[in-house]
């Protein structure tokens, strides 16, 4: 069973994920309760607790994606008089951009909307998804929205500055997203660099506007954002950069991704890695208590499932660094070729060809790192010993401060939680 959600659900999030923008949904109300809830969940507005905000129709209670709640009759004659109440309503909200989207179901109908949002006057602050990425992988629809927004907006071609980058492929499906783009950008910030924007996470319609400012995009997680990066390369001459470790996740992945960066803007990478140095120093002191006790994890087995910029450094990290044995390594849908050729050539180079796509559930790791429902099955039926949540289908847990699994800090938080676990295991 396919629990992953799809392009679809990409769409949505890479307009919600901008601070100053709405989707509006054109859909009935079964394809708007999930998105809607995530959205508030992990990207909540100032307004968001103000419920009675959102009592009029369309919101039903709920503050993100408001739906258009198309019926049968809507099937048939289409959906021009409920877009006709619902958009004055939302543009009397104040957000800077709005975006409708059509469920799967509604772009059968075949309403023109660019049309309609001509007509009704509001073409200058909303644009119209008549499709999206249906049933395809969410990076890909997550890539391809943020590249629709870009050229919707019309980007000014502005004097690029040289210390100025934008961090492009970071979404709130992430976990721990705001975090670890607080340790990237505290990062760059240790090489001199600037962060000018964030698409689709957290950035706001005037930031990405600015964005063609930048000297470079860095690429983070390359699979939600290839088509993004392509697009200010070819529209705008702004170069990407990609680290051949993946995502900076652990040490070793993380001082190649500062040396990456530091060599494609010509800063210097001694504060950054300096601060590295320090969190190695750190988990050396943390580790030397538990090298001769059981609480040691050299040997321990682990599964990770995830996107492949991910997985990749963090099976490199754990195998090398701690000894940690893998057994499964699962991709998510929508995985970035370079990527993955690097994994599957660091595999077989340690005779661990077989871990790609086993099945946790079947080989029982000790620990799981992947989303917090399938780590909690696995947990309950006994199939692994414990979970670490790295992905945004979570099983709930409130949080007050702000995580990373990113960076220095983020190899700090998986070694804690590595550490912890192994050292409750009934050895």
């Amino acid at each position: 069973m396919n629990l992953d959600a799809d392009g679809f659900i990409g769409t949505l999030l890479a307009i919600e994920g901008i601070s100053d923008a709405r989707a509006v949904m054109n859909g009935p109300t079964g394809c708007r309760g999930s998105p809607a809830f995530f959205s508030d969940r992990h990207f909540p507005r100032d307004n968001s607790l103000n419920r009675r905000s959102f009592e009029e129709p369309f919101f039903f209670g709920q503050s993100r994606i408001p739906c258009t709640y198309l019926d049968s009759d809507d099937y048939i004659h289409g959906s021009t008089q409920k877009l006709q109440e619902i958009l004055p309503l939302i543009a009397e909200k104040g957000d800077a951009f709005l975006a409708v989207v059509n469920s799967p179901g509604a772009s059968l109908i075949g309403d023109d909307l660019d049309r309609f949002l001509t007509e009704a006057r509001l073409d200058h602050i909303c644009m119209a998804f008549e499709g999206a990425a249906y049933s395809r992988p969410l990076p890909e629809g997550f890539d391809q929205a943020i590249t629709a927004i870009l050229r919707w907006l019309r980007l000014n071609r502005l004097p690029r500055v040289k210390n100025r980058v934008n961090l492009l492929g970071f979404s709130m499906i992430q976990r721990y997203w705001q975090g670890n783009i607080a340790e990237i950008r505290h990062l760059c910030e240790l090489m001199g660099l600037a962060v000018v924007s964030v698409p689709g996470a957290g950035s706001s319609v005037s930031e990405i506007r600015e964005s063609t400012t930048a000297y470079c995009n860095i690429v983070i997680y390359p699979e939600y954002s290839r088509k993004t990066a392509e697009f200010y390369e070819s529209e705008f001459g702004i170069p990407a950069v990609y680290s051949h470790g993946g995502a900076p996740i652990g040490f070793g992945a993380t001082e190649t991704w500062i040396r990456t960066v530091a060599a494609a803007t010509g800063r210097d990478p001694t504060p950054a890695l300096e601060e590295i140095k320090k969190h190695r120093t750190h988990a050396f002191h943390q580790i030397a208590r538990y090298h001769h006790e059981a609480g040691y994890p050299k040997g321990t087995t682990f599964a990770v499932r995830g996107d492949s910029s991910f997985v990749y450094p963090i099976t490199v990290w754990l195998y090398e660094y701690l000894g940690m044995v893998p057994v499964s390594v699962e991709l998510m849908a929508g995985e970035d070729p370079e990527t993955v050729g690097h994994l599957e050539e660091y595999l077989a180079a340690n005779a661990l060809s077989g871990t790609l796509g086993a099945d946790p559930a079947i080989v029982r790791p000790d620990i799981y790192f992947g989303d917090g429902l399938s780590g909690k099955d696995l947990e309950l039926s006994g199939r692994c010993r414990k979970s670490v949540d790295i992905f945004n289908r979570t099983t709930g847990d409130i949080h007050f401060t702000e995580k990373a699994f990113l960076g220095g800090a983020g190899a700090l938080w998986i070694l804690e939680h590595v550490f912890t676990a192994v050292k409750d295991f009934p050895w």
